[in-house]
């Protein structure tokens, strides 16, 4: 049973978004075995809901993120995780500083398509939500394989 993470900082828009995003995908295929999807935040302050914009964009693909609740990657069983796909490049060093332990597990979610780069936070940027989202899902989407060969532990970007 595959166990994969996606983080952002405050798991509130990106990560979980991206988390409902891959279980879509992976009902849409048919993909055969149980998977765990889920998503955290690496600077988690207070528990909180996915933000409106959130819920807007996941609306717009018919995914449901209004029991959606923070968490962060320090309240989760790390070592039973498959996989963390990160949104930032600071975060997966943040992530590798502190548990060092996950190195082969831990990427950047960019680094499917064999380039690094960060997928920035638009409550921080300013960028379009939309924008973003569509990035998240456009990524998931055509690199969906290559994350089941990574939870597996059978593939590197």
């Amino acid at each position: 049973m595959p166990r994969i993470v996606f983080v952002c900082t405050k798991n509130q828009f990106r990560s979980p978004l991206a988390a409902e995003m891959l279980k879509h995908e992976l009902a849409t295929r048919n993909m055969p075995g149980e998977w765990i999807v889920d998503s955290a935040g690496s600077w988690v302050a207070d528990l909180a809901p996915a933000t409106p914009e959130a819920l807007i964009e996941a609306e717009k693909r018919g995914l449901d993120l209004s029991a959606h609740t923070s968490k962060g990657i320090e309240g989760i069983h790390r070592e039973q995780i498959d996989l963390f796909l990160v949104m930032e490049q600071g975060q997966k060093e943040s992530i590798l500083l502190n548990f060092p332990k996950l190195s082969k597990r831990t990427y950047l979610l960019s680094e499917l398509t064999g380039l690094s780069f960060s997928i920035p936070d638009p409550y921080v940027t300013g960028e379009s939500y939309s924008e973003i989202a569509l990035e998240i899902e456009s990524l998931i989407h055509n690199n969906v394989e290559k994350i089941i060969a990574l939870a597996y532990g059978i593939a590197h970007p």
